[in-house]
């Protein structure tokens, strides 16, 4: 018998200790920690970029398009743009991905002010992560910088995102110049040479024809410097123009015609920059780009913007996109 009741006694704690592993498993899962992380990564990194602009409404009815949404894409790393904060509330990124197994960086959680945030910018990632730095740039925009502990052959990976408060009036080419020379500057001095290119996501509020952008892609110098990254939507070969900003979203066309006063407007905003190999010796090649978070439910969208989303191969093996949500 007593060897018995020691059997039972030995069964049931077992079985405490198996709950206990699981509870504590789902502790990390909810809190948005990977119980376990892959020691490579045999697949083409996502990467997504998304102006979720901030508590906008319908509030919740977007956050629900958004939440749904980057789920089917299932993004490694996400930079996002135009993020909100309120006393006494989660940032509203943590919010968003709740339980979606992300570790989360934001630019401010209102400390410095008390009073409500409403155009952050914040990373979200798969791996865990650290902040590096975060620097205001001179035409109002800023960028936070992140390194992320990332699985082989990325290892660390220099992630930024990137946006500017006050720099979207057509007439403001002269402060998206000063804020992308800046923006590089700042990129590769807290970059490594040695390894995987950095990578820069956000709203530029700036075409593909513009300085600015034609700067950080090569074409152009500024201010006697000049540079190079890849934008992953021509690096993957798109023809089209790929708009993140149109009055095909009613948000965007309500905007439009009363700043602009234009009814029939098409540009592509957002991006996605790879670093150059002129510059870095990790290997990274874009695969694929396309435009997301652009699936409406009747005449409500996730956002004002669309986002943007990038395959990256790691090796030169590696190099066939995943077709995730396609």
């Amino acid at each position: 018998m007593k060897a018995l009741n020691m059997q039972r006694l030995s069964s049931l704690q077992l079985t405490r200790c198996s709950v206990l592993i699981v509870i504590s498993v789902a502790c990390q899962v909810s809190s948005g920690q990977e119980p376990t992380s892959p020691e490579t990564l045999d697949r083409p990194l996502r990467v997504l970029t998304a102006n979720i602009w901030n508590y906008a409404e319908p509030y919740e009815l977007r956050m629900k398009l958004l939440r749904e949404q980057i789920t089917a894409l299932q993004p490694d790393v996400i930079g996002f743009q135009e993020a909100g904060w309120k006393p006494e509330e989660e940032h509203q990124v943590k919010q968003l991905l709740r339980g979606m197994n992300y570790f989360i960086e934001h630019e401010s959680d209102g400390s410095d002010t008390k009073e409500r945030r409403l155009l952050d910018v914040a990373v979200a990632s798969r791996w865990p992560l650290k902040r590096k730095a975060f620097h205001s740039l001179p035409g109002s925009g800023k960028a936070l910088a992140v390194e992320i502990a990332a699985p082989q052959p990325i290892g660390r990976l220099l992630f930024v995102s990137t946006f500017g408060t006050a720099r979207w009036q057509f007439d403001r080419e002269l402060q998206r110049e000063r804020d992308a020379v800046a923006l590089d500057r700042f990129v590769r001095e807290i970059s490594d040479p040695n390894g995987f290119p950095p990578i820069i996501a956000g709203d530029f509020d700036a075409t593909p024809d513009s300085a600015g952008i034609r700067y950080l892609t090569g074409l152009q110098s500024l201010d006697g410097h000049s540079t190079h990254y890849y934008d992953a939507w021509k690096a993957a070969g798109n023809r089209g123009a790929g708009p993140t900003w149109t009055t095909q979203n009613h948000y965007a066309k309500k905007t439009t015609e009363q700043f602009w006063h234009l009814s029939d407007h098409h540009r592509r905003i957002d991006y996605i920059f790879l670093g150059s190999p002129h510059h870095f010796r990790g290997y990274a090649r874009v695969v694929s780009t396309r435009v997301v978070l652009n699936q409406p439910v009747g005449k409500d969208w996730p956002s004002d913007h669309f986002g943007v989303m990038a395959e990256i191969a790691t090796t030169p093996k590696g190099s066939e996109a995943t077709g995730i949500d396609k």
